[in-house]
């Protein structure tokens, strides 16, 4: 009899711990609500789900929408659809296959969302959709939903296409011209054709300098063309780019400074494939810099963009002189097991490292200026103390950004932890700093990876959503993402005076 007590009480828990998972199961997959709202920065849609969720964003044209699914997901009961509000002037759902909700925003301007977010809200999550621009008034299109807009072609009906790159369309969306904007002041000379200007510093280092124009992406898809910017006609009313409303409303891009290490008669660590860290590290720097060009608020600074030796000094200094708000230094590992992989993401420390193996890596990486042929002196003792007080100021910010940068490479591939060394590129005095090692060059298999274009694209994202995250939750004054903040606590309201 105890033994089938003990069975049935087995049996009896085990179909309460599977109702109670098919019940979690269904409160993550409901929506259960979305708002829409209109401000400083633009419209700005929020979905409320219980739980982590898939999702897809699809941009098409001619008509212009977007296009959200959500995997294994349903309306929750009484779910209703917002008003028209801003750059969208109705929102339609509906079911392209089951279990998968279809959310279409009809828009009154060809404007390509920003990188959409996913925010942990309370017991659920909050997916965040933003449309950048003026505040403008609601469209007089009414909402259409299935029962109320029999004209308006359903959701499902919306033709499936490639999934549009999320650098490539925020890319299209900021340099193409943004209609019916107001001007706040006399438009600035139209740039150079070149998508950037090459010039050379004091040093005779040569130098890209970011023009903000986005460069297209490594063998770019016909999809990318239908987001590329398009001439106004010449019966059209001048129009306006982001990054010219944003210096009309007193608003400076956030700049990051990419630094690609080694180069020139410092080629780093050399895989078993001969494959070099300082072409690996310039081919990634050189794309999270299109990647950083293609985001609004954000302006990208290489201090190589050629194979060329620069003392780690000058790097910082380039990165200063440059007004950087951070610095990303870009590297591949090297160990002596070759199995060893995943990446890494160090920080300054002035009070030892954090461990051995930081140790170890700061010793080799200062020692490219040796191998650069760069004397090492200790005579400017005063510049060192005074350095050190400085810097100190920043380690915590540097700390979080790199906090936020390993998140994001650990959803690419395996990860470690932040780890502190004394970094001589790292001393940048004025802003966080950070030297992310991308992968192990020394592991055969990451070796072919760090030379594939379409993972040096994977990488690239991940350091760029970081950095964004970590903008986005720390916003300094002055910019796109402090306007965006203001926005957001204010309830979407514009912020006084017309401008942020």
């Amino acid at each position: 009899m105890r033994v089938r007590g003990i069975t049935l009480q087995q049996v009896l828990l085990g179909a309460a711990l599977l109702a109670a998972l098919c019940w979690n199961l269904a409160q993550a997959s409901e929506i259960k609500g979305l708002q829409l709202d209109t401000g400083a920065t633009g419209t700005r849609a929020e979905l409320e789900l219980a739980g982590q969720a898939e999702y897809k964003v699809i941009s098409l044209a001619n008509p212009d929408r977007l296009v959200l699914d959500v995997a294994d997901s349903d309306l929750a009961r009484g779910f209703r659809l917002p008003a028209a509000v801003g750059i969208v002037k109705a929102v339609r759902t509906g079911h392209p296959q089951p279990g998968t909700t279809r959310i279409v925003f009809d828009l009154a301007a060809p404007v390509v969302v920003l990188k959409p977010r996913l925010e942990a809200a309370g017991k659920g999550a909050r997916l965040v959709l933003e449309w950048p621009g003026d505040a403008s008034e609601p469209a007089a299109v009414a909402n259409s939903g299935a029962d109320d807009a029999p004209t308006a072609p359903p959701a499902d009906a919306v033709p499936a296409k490639p999934e549009v790159d999320p650098a490539v369309a925020s890319a299209a969306a900021t340099a193409r011209l943004i209609a019916d904007l107001p001007a706040s002041q006399p438009a600035p000379p139209a740039p150079p054709p070149a998508e950037q200007v090459k010039t050379t510093v004091a040093t005779g280092v040569p130098t890209r300098i970011a023009t903000g124009v986005p460069a297209p992406a490594p063998g770019a898809s016909p999809l990318d063309a239908m987001t590329a910017p398009q001439a106004p006609a010449a019966d059209q009313p001048p129009v306006k780019t982001l990054q010219q409303v944003m210096r009309g409303r007193g608003m400076r891009p956030l700049i990051v400074a990419i630094d690609p290490g080694h180069g020139g008669q410092d080629p780093g660590a050399i895989g078993m494939n001969g494959k070099r860290e300082k072409d690996v590290t310039l081919a990634i720097g050189r794309e999270l810099a299109r990647q950083i060009n293609a985001t609004p608020g954000l302006k990208a600074y290489m201090t190589r963009d050629s194979d060329v030796f620069i003392p780690l000094n000058r790097r910082a200094q380039l990165a200063r002189s440059n007004k950087a708000d951070i610095f990303v230094s870009i590297h591949a590992d090297a160990a002596e097991n070759r199995s060893a992989a995943g990446a890494s993401v160090y920080v300054l420390s002035l009070k030892g490292a954090s461990s051995q193996r930081a140790r170890w890596l700061a010793d080799k990486e200062n020692a490219s200026d040796l191998i650069g042929g760069v004397r090492v002196s200790n005579n400017n003792m005063l510049a060192s103390v005074l350095l050190d007080l400085t810097q100190s100021g920043h380690m915590k910010a540097s700390e979080d950004a790199a906090g936020h940068v390993l998140d994001s490479l650990g959803r690419v591939g395996s990860a470690r932890r932040v780890e502190r060394a004394n970094f001589a590129v790292l001393r940048t005095s004025d802003m966080p700093a950070m030297l992310v090692e991308t992968a192990y060059i020394s592991n055969p298999e990451e070796e072919r990876r760090l030379t594939d274009p379409g993972y040096q694209r994977k990488v690239a994202g991940a350091v760029l959503d970081g950095i964004n995250a970590y903008f986005t939750r720390q916003p300094p004054p002055g910019t796109l993402y402090a306007a965006r903040a203001a926005a957001a606590s204010s309830g979407g309201a514009a912020v006084g005076g017309g401008s942020p």
